[in-house]
């Protein structure tokens, strides 16, 4: 069942008020060793790059705030 148009545009808003994007720009070869890693894994992408910048915030809390 597909969102209805109100649904999207709602969703849209939030988006807009509460997401950004960050482009990384690396080499190709790099790219697609992650990607085929990641799907290797049963893992998604974004998930990964999520994980791994709250694992790097939590792990640099305690050192930035002494």
């Amino acid at each position: 069942m597909s969102a209805s148009e109100a649904q999207r545009r709602s969703n849209n808003k939030w988006d807009a008020a509460n997401m950004s994007y960050q482009t990384v720009k690396v080499r190709r070869e790099l790219l697609e060793e992650f990607r085929q890693c990641v799907q290797d894994n049963g893992d998604k992408v974004n998930t990964v790059l999520k994980k791994a910048m709250e694992e790097y915030i939590n792990s640099h809390k305690d050192i930035t705030t002494e």
